[in-house]
C-alpha cells in the first residue's frame, strides 16, 4: 500500500515537471487517473471487509457446532445410566457356577436396572460385581438390548438367576461396586449393598 503511494505522487511530480511551461494537459490527466484509483480502492477495501466478515461468521458457526453440539453429532449417541441395584446375598454363593445374566423387561429376584436417555440404543456386554476383594465377571445368555429413550426397551433390568457365583459368598448388609459395560465400550458404576 504505501509502494502504491510512493508510485503515485513520483507519477504527478513526473508529469508535474512534464507539464511546466506548457498548457497542463499532462497534470490534469495524472489528477484525473488518480482520482479514478482512489474510487476503486474504496470499492475494493469494502468487497474485502464484507469477504472478512463472511468468513469470521462462517469459521464462528463451524466452531459453535462443534463446541455446542449444534450439529447433532453430541445427540446421537446412548446415554444409559444405572438407576438402581438390589442384588440379593442369598443368590450370591461360592459353591454355584452360574456367571450368566440375562435382561428383562421386569425385576423378578436380583437385578440391576438400566435406563438410556438418548437417541441410540445399546446393548450390555459384561457385568462385573467387586466384592470383598475379588471381582467377579457375567456375559450375557444371549443379546441384552437397551432402546433409545421412548422405545419399550428404554428402560430395561439386568438379571441374575439364583444361585449365581461369587466369591466369597454375599453377606446380608456388606457393600459391593461394579460395573456394566456397554457395546460402545462406556462402562457404567454402581454400588449397593446386598439385600
Amino acid at each position: 500500500m504505501l509502494v502504491d503511494e510512493l508510485r503515485r505522487s513520483h507519477v504527478f511530480l513526473t508529469a508535474h515537471r512534464q507539464s511546466d511551461g506548457q498548457d497542463g494537459s499532462a497534470l490534469r490527466a495524472t489528477r484525473r487517473d488518480f482520482r479514478l484509483t482512489k474510487q476503486r480502492k474504496a470499492v475494493d477495501t469494502i468487497i474485502a471487509t464484507v469477504l472478512v466478515v463472511a468468513v469470521a461468521l462462517a469459521a464462528s458457526l463451524g466452531v459453535s457446532g462443534f463446541v455446542f453440539g449444534v450439529t447433532g453429532h453430541a445427540q446421537n449417541s446412548a446415554q444409559v445410566t444405572v438407576t438402581g441395584s438390589a442384588l440379593l446375598a442369598t443368590d450370591f454363593t461360592a459353591a454355584s457356577s452360574t456367571t450368566t445374566f440375562d435382561c428383562a423387561s421386569s425385576s423378578p429376584g436380583s437385578y440391576i436396572a438400566i435406563t438410556n436417555a438418548g437417541t441410540v440404543g445399546s446393548s450390555v456386554t459384561a457385568v462385573s460385581v467387586t466384592w470383598a476383594g475379588s471381582n467377579a465377571a457375567y456375559a450375557p445368555v444371549g443379546t441384552c438390548n437397551i432402546g433409545a429413550t421412548g422405545s419399550t426397551t428404554a428402560s430395561t433390568y439386568i438379571i441374575f438367576t439364583a444361585p449365581t457365583k461369587i466369591t466369597p459368598s454375599a453377606i446380608l448388609s456388606q457393600t459391593y461396586t461394579g460395573t456394566v459395560t456397554l457395546s460402545n465400550g462406556a462402562q457404567l458404576l454402581f454400588t449397593g449393598t446386598w439385600q
